[in-house]
């Protein structure tokens, strides 16, 4: 069952945490991790693909949470990134590991404020080296000056005396090939385009919709690497509505991995929706649990509290929620 894990305001460079649902003891290990790109916070700026554990001493079991204060050896690093990430804190003890999405409540400073840290990272990214090149005109002028010396046009001028035998006929039959070899190349473009709409009328929706990276890159098949499937898909940026078709087809092919993996990315990362769809595969009042998700009523409230984290006014979340609690 996922913790709650929330981080609150103290003073600059420092934050009260609460570890709710915790199972294990007091003397305890961590690792964060970032949604951007999956990679775990190692120390100062650093962030490393492979989980980095710090140890957390002064953690106190209150029998409902686990509460402490951080320093700003980690809340630095986490108010200086972006304003839309997202972590992922994993806590680990003896034999027994859990994860939780960090909640961060009231205005948590850096070390360095009195102020926003993230100017810092904007005056960074801003600063880069301009480089204002000139185009000089002249050398291409002087190119199509040489050209235009007429050799061609004095041999056109030699050739055309001598072939005057018929000038009469010569001009008629000119004009008259003219518009019938517009007519036939007419024909010919219209024939083309015919066959083309031919071919493309004839296509099933669902073939021309192969050739789209997007579907192809999203289409389930079973036995192949789950992670590299959801990287690969993740990297079309689809949508809502697509990521739900695809955690649904993947429910069908008995891709459990898979829905399971799209669903906590995208909840974690603070799509509401997702996260409501879902609990509401826990929730016994929504789902009959013989598919890839099993009815958990600790599992439903957790992943309708991480949506109303980023969507707080879901009347229907809150509900849920108190009958859960029943």
């Amino acid at each position: 069952m996922p913790i709650i894990v929330e981080l609150k305001e103290n003073r600059p460079g420092y934050a009260d945490i609460e570890i709710k649902r915790w199972k294990g003891s007091a003397d305890l290990e961590i690792a964060v991790q970032r949604n951007q790109d999956q990679h775990y916070f190692a120390q100062g700026e650093q962030w490393n693909p492979e989980p980095v554990w710090h140890k957390v001493s002064d953690l106190v079991d209150t029998g409902e949470a686990l509460q402490g204060t951080l320093g700003p050896w980690l809340i630095d690093a986490l108010v200086q990134q972006a304003g839309n990430t997202q972590y992922l804190l994993w806590a680990k003890s003896d034999n027994l590991t859990d994860r939780g999405v960090i909640r961060f409540l009231g205005n948590i400073l850096a070390s360095s404020a009195g102020g926003d840290s993230s100017r810092e990272e904007d005056v960074r990214e801003i600063v880069e080296p301009e480089i204002v090149t000139e185009v000089t005109e002249n050398i291409i002028v002087e190119e199509p000056i040489d050209v235009v010396a007429g050799p061609e046009i004095t041999e056109t001028k030699v050739e055309e005396p001598l072939i005057q035998e018929t000038p009469r006929p010569a001009v008629p039959e000119t004009k008259k090939k003219s518009p019938a070899a517009l007519i036939t190349l007419l024909i010919l473009l219209l024939a083309i385009a015919g066959s083309v709409a031919w071919w493309l009328l004839g296509k099933k929706p669902d073939e021309v919709a192969k050739k789209s990276p997007e579907v192809t890159a999203c289409e389930i098949q079973t036995g192949g690497d789950e992670l590299n499937f959801l990287q690969a898909c993740l990297k079309t940026n689809p949508d809502t509505k697509q990521l739900l078709a695809i955690i649904e087809n993947a429910k069908n092919a008995k891709a459990c991995g898979i829905a399971q993996r799209l669903y906590a990315n995208k909840a974690e990362s603070g799509n509401a929706e997702i996260a409501f769809a879902y609990a509401k595969e826990y929730d016994a009042a929504f789902s009959k649990g013989d598919g890839c998700f099993k009815l958990d009523k600790e599992s439903a409230l957790y992943w309708y509290e991480t949506g109303l984290a980023a969507n707080p006014n879901n009347e229907e979340a809150k509900k849920r929620i108190e009958e859960l609690k029943k």
